[in-house]
């Protein structure tokens, strides 16, 4: 009890002693001639019971009533008192059912060193289970890509148990040329950079990582246990092998009832051992990164990783084709067609019926980039993603969607007009910003935007057909965004592929006068 002790005044001055604190839990009553406030001895109370096992974990406590009845105090006092053990996360308050007796958290010290939690845990004493769900070889998401430098890889998805209780979901995506076979090892209740390292000689010697508080989401929750919409910690890790060559992408999403994590803080200028990163959304009436207002001085929120894969993609495809029907025909033969004439960057808008079917099947075509268009919600932006969009666009600011695509650092593309409109948009994504309706404002437009906004990638729409497009990409366009003129809604519903094939003749030609 000394750390406790050692915090607390008396109600006169001086310091609380543990023998004064070890004579109060013996006695079970509140001294009144103590110079120890009410509340603190009330404190001590009820942390001797729930230490000493009287109340265990998720144990209801006597209501405030039964407490001021049984240690003859007031009921603000007892309020103070629950507060208190609430900070001390002792206990958990739910309004209109009571007090908690909260689950002992498991301390975690691993958020800057490059062993494994399987390793640390076990050398902490703890009885580690690993149960592996997901376990193969497949296209790595656009981030992932752009930081293993490698297109497909082994994803290996597991659920982590400590003591008994879920603790952790756990996604590693590992190159699939560095560990052929990785995908049918048995990692069932095994340390996975033991594997790597007895395997494969590969050992983790380097890398970033970062802690963020997120909602829990799909089969994440299913596995963990808790609610959707639950407050989850999410350690996301890009690590370098002793090379310093790429190895690693992890993601483990942490329960937040059962887990902190400890930073330690060393002496010293030069490291930077920790450091926070604030993303706001924004809203009506408020700028970028949540201030009042923005100016061009403002810097730009850190784009997400993948977002300059994704500009590179758009520059050399030079037209980003939009899909916009009731439904898609032969998803994968208009992608491959595209392909050919060099337009390598499709969005297939989710208003037709079987959109997350098509957006999966056009993923199947080498070299094409696939995002998910008319993102409207949270939901939307969800399973766009989970049929592998990699990328969405929203034609409103969705600060939902920001929020949505966040933990899997999908790219999101808002839309703006004004020069307002477009700096926000581009503060809260880091990507390209689409300028729509585009037509209103035409291709001298853009030198307008990029004279205060040169670094903006600009992703005109609305209007572009395949006469204007030159006009847009000449005048400083990252891409433009072309529909109906190149592929019809029509010939997207029949699968007319000789209609499609003849617009793309006519781009073609057009974008060889560039």
């Amino acid at each position: 009890m000394r750390s406790v002790s050692s915090l607390t005044e008396r109600s006169g001055g001086g310091v609380v002693t543990d023998a004064e604190v070890r004579g109060l839990i013996e006695s079970g009553q509140i001294d009144r001639s103590s110079p120890i406030p009410l509340y603190h001895q009330l404190e001590y109370l009820l942390r001797g019971e729930i230490e000493s096992g009287r109340y265990r974990p998720g144990d209801t406590l006597p209501s405030e009533g039964d407490i001021c009845a049984r240690y003859e105090v007031s009921r603000s006092v007892v309020r103070q008192t629950l507060t208190n053990l609430t900070h001390a996360g002792l206990i958990r308050t739910e309004r209109g059912r009571g007090s908690f007796v909260a689950e002992k958290k498991l301390q975690e010290r691993f958020v800057q060193r490059t062993t494994g939690l399987y390793d640390d845990l076990r050398q902490m004493g703890y009885e580690i289970r690993t149960h592996v769900v997901r376990q193969s070889v497949g296209e790595l998401p656009l981030p992932v890509q752009d930081f293993l430098q490698a297109k497909r890889g082994v994803q290996i998805d597991r659920v982590r148990s400590v003591d008994g209780r879920v603790l952790t979901f756990i996604r590693s995506l590992i190159p699939e040329s560095r560990c052929p076979g990785l995908e049918t090892a048995d990692l069932e209740d095994r340390s996975l950079y033991q594997v790597l390292a007895d395997e494969y000689g590969l050992r983790v010697a380097s890398g970033r990582r970062t802690v963020e508080a997120v909602a829990a989401e799909g089969e994440i929750a299913k596995h963990l246990g808790v609610d959707v919409g639950e407050p989850l910690l999410l350690l996301r890790s890009s690590s370098r092998d002793e090379r310093g060559e790429p190895l690693e992408w992890f993601e483990a999403w942490h329960r937040g009832d059962r887990t902190m994590f400890e930073i330690e803080i060393t002496p010293g200028e030069a490291d930077q051992p920790f450091s926070s990163v604030v993303r706001l959304g924004y809203g009506a009436g408020e700028g970028p990164a949540g201030s009042a207002t923005a100016g061009a001085d403002s810097a730009p929120a850190p784009p997400a990783e993948g977002i300059d894969t994704l500009v590179e993609a758009m520059r050399r495809s030079r037209v980003v084709a939009v899909w916009r029907a009731s439904r898609y025909r032969e998803p994968a033969v208009v992608a491959r067609l595209l392909a050919e004439a060099g337009v390598t960057v499709v969005e297939v808008t989710l208003t037709g019926e079987n959109a997350l079917a098509a957006l999966a099947e056009a993923r199947t075509v080498d070299g094409v980039v696939v995002g998910a268009g008319t993102v409207m919600t949270a939901a939307d932006a969800r399973d766009a993603i989970a049929a592998g969009a990699q990328f969405l666009v929203a034609p409103v600011g969705a600060e939902e969607v920001v929020a949505a695509a966040r933990p899997s650092s999908t790219p999101v593309i808002l839309a703006g007009f004004t020069p307002t409109e477009v700096w926000a948009a581009w503060q809260a994504t880091g990507a390209p910003v689409k300028v729509f309706p585009a037509s209103v404002g035409g291709p001298e437009y853009l030198p307008i935007l990029h004279g205060p906004m040169p670094d903006v990638p600009l992703l005109p729409a609305g209007g572009v057909d395949i006469d204007t497009a030159v006009e847009y990409l000449r005048a400083g366009a990252v891409a433009v965004n072309v529909g109906g003129p190149l592929c019809p809604p029509d010939a997207l519903v029949d699968g007319e592929i000789d209609v499609i094939g003849e617009r793309v003749k006519q781009l073609r030609r057009a974008l060889a006068d560039l």
